[in-house]
């Protein structure tokens, strides 16, 4: 008869747990064995260790070993010397506690890979309807009125805070188009030559840093859906609209075009120039006439506009060289051999190659086919970074940042940069290198600029997507000061040069000095965010509290006379 008292039960229970029988049929991983061990000291099993059963010694002693019957030395010599398995007395991987159990990996081979680029680029809807969550005021009808109105603009990666005054912006419109009427008029009656009209902005002469400040605010602002979407084009007004509508929303036209861009990976194209620049771009007009050609090219050769910002930049040769983020095609297209002239299936990659090195067209024919070689470049690894509107800003606008050391790229070179100077007594117009005027001797003149850099920055067949909602200004100082302090939140600092004067000497110096960078200062500004919608919603539940605060604390409290009181008295005590 068995005894089943809980002491005898304990111990059958605790004996046919180190029973080797009971787990033959548990292999676990060379990985996890190495982790386990036994307790000498006490030679109880601790959690997260592995002990094995002590066979018999000649003097009676136990010693410890190892899963298999395997001395703790001698099994890891044997695994890194290419033994998986150990010799008879147990097979490897013995685990005492099945909590410790780490079952392998295993892969589902019916899930499909995740893809290389996860674009989270806000939808134009996304951005509206975040907008709609802010308390606004509903726009009104009629005339506007006088004097600055509150405006919050969510974009797709950009918060902004900001006053407008639409009367004073409309009659600035008027006096414009009045200025129009009269030069068609005085160009109608005008004998001769029509003398050229003054340009409309100053001449491009550098980078600043207002123009990184711009760069920033419309990259944030754009709609990049259009790089990866599928969609529809208008035939007759050009309209893009969503894929599932079989009409044109602004014209009902029903003769489109489908452009389909799902599938690509982006890229960032590189245009560079060769050794002898100057020969083929020897001012910013030509350069941008490359640059154009390309863009037409592109267009005829692969059914589809070419999308996506661009930047102009310098190497420290001097050369110019352009960089556009785009979603490329996938498939190849027969062009002529360079070399042979005959037709010949190539890759978007070789593609632009060859494309790039006709339209610069050296005239030497070594540096022709070096710049064929290595004229271009299609870099993928870079494209896939660049997910969402700030990533996509911030990598075009950080050359201009000082730790990066490449603001030299910004350097525009002298052969580009035509300065006279022109006297302010007579007139005359003399070189820089003159000293006093050749007329009338007179040292004092100022610098006239007659050639221009072009522009730095822009972008291609992409839209900005604002949603602009009227708020009172309590609701916009409110949400400057949280956009500022959320800004500020971050730690973000920022280089001046403060100018210091020598007491003694009298030189001046300047010495650099680190300060936070501050936005908002003033109530009014944006922030550059990875999601402007995201962003634009957790604020509007905080701009919707106080709203509700604002209106109850001035809610007038109900009185003990009524209306009908009120004018009872009245008719008492006229």
């Amino acid at each position: 008869m068995t005894d089943r008292t809980p002491a005898r039960r304990a111990d059958d229970d605790a004996a046919s747990a180190l029973d080797p029988a009971r787990f033959t049929a548990t292999p676990v991983p060379s990985t996890v064995q190495s982790t386990y061990s036994s307790d000498r000291s006490h030679g109880t099993v601790l959690p997260g260790r592995l002990a094995g059963l002590a066979p018999a010694t000649p003097g009676g002693a136990s010693r410890t070993v190892r899963a298999g019957g395997w001395r703790t030395g001698q099994a890891e010599r044997r695994h890194r010397g290419g033994h998986a398995q150990a010799e008879p007395g147990g097979p490897a991987g013995l685990v005492l506690c099945a909590i410790s159990v780490r079952e392998e990996e295993r892969l589902d081979r019916t899930a499909e890979p995740e893809p290389p680029w996860k674009p989270s680029f806000p939808s134009p809807e996304l951005v509206q309807h975040a907008a709609d969550l802010i308390p606004h005021i509903k726009p009104e009808t009629g005339d506007l009125g006088e004097g600055p109105r509150w405006e919050i603009v969510v974009s797709p990666g950009a918060f902004k805070v900001r006053t407008r005054n639409y009367s004073r912006a409309e009659r600035t419109h008027e006096r414009a188009v009045e200025r129009h009427r009269k030069q068609i008029d005085v160009a109608a009656s005008w004998d001769g030559e029509i003398p050229e009209p003054l340009p409309t902005r100053g001449t491009i002469t550098g980078w600043t840093r207002r123009s990184r400040a711009r760069l920033v605010e419309r990259l944030s602002d754009l709609d990049y859906t259009k790089l990866y979407g599928r969609f529809n084009i208008c035939s007759d007004c050009r309209e893009e609209f969503d894929a599932d509508l079989d009409r044109c929303p602004r014209c009902r036209s029903d003769h489109f075009k489908v452009e389909d861009r799902t599938g690509r990976l982006p890229a960032m194209l590189t245009l560079t120039y060769p050794g002898d620049w100057l020969a083929v771009a020897p001012s910013a007009d030509v350069a941008m006439g490359h640059f154009h050609s390309l863009c037409k090219r592109y267009a005829r050769a692969w059914g589809e506009p070419l999308r996506g910002p661009w930047k102009k930049e310098f190497q420290r040769r001097g050369a110019v060289h352009f960089h556009i983020s785009t979603t490329p095609p996938m498939c190849m297209i027969t062009v002529p051999d360079p070399e042979t002239g005959q037709p010949t299936h190539v890759d978007f990659k070789r593609w632009l190659s060859i494309v790039w090195a006709e339209i610069v067209a050296h005239p030497d024919l070594e540096e022709r086919r070096k710049h064929l070689l290595a004229g271009t470049g299609v870099d993928y690894a870079q494209g896939l970074k660049l997910t969402d509107p700030r990533r996509m800003a911030i990598y075009f606008a950080k050359y201009g940042a000082a730790a990066t050391g490449k603001e030299y790229q910004h350097h525009v070179p002298p052969e580009w940069m035509d300065v006279h100077l022109a006297c302010r007594n007579c007139g005359n117009e003399y070189g820089k290198s003159i000293e006093r005027c050749p007329a009338c001797r007179c040292p004092d003149a100022e610098a006239l600029q007659r050639k221009s850099a072009g522009r730095f920055w822009g972008y291609r067949n992409l839209q900005r997507e604002l949603a602009v909602r009227e708020v009172t200004p309590a609701v916009a100082i409110a949400a400057g000061r949280v956009a500022r302090r959320w800004y500020r939140a971050k730690g973000l600092t920022k280089t001046n040069h403060r100018l210091r004067v020598d007491r003694h000497t009298g030189r001046a110096l300047y010495r650099p000095s680190r300060a936070r960078k501050i936005l908002f200062g003033t109530g009014r500004g944006f922030v550059c965010v990875n999601n402007g919608a995201d962003f634009a919603s957790q604020l509007a539940s905080y701009l919707r509290l106080t709203h509700d605060q604002s209106h109850a604390r001035h809610r007038p409290q109900a009185s003990g006379s009524s209306e009908v009181d009120v004018h009872r008295a009245s008719e008492r005590h006229p």
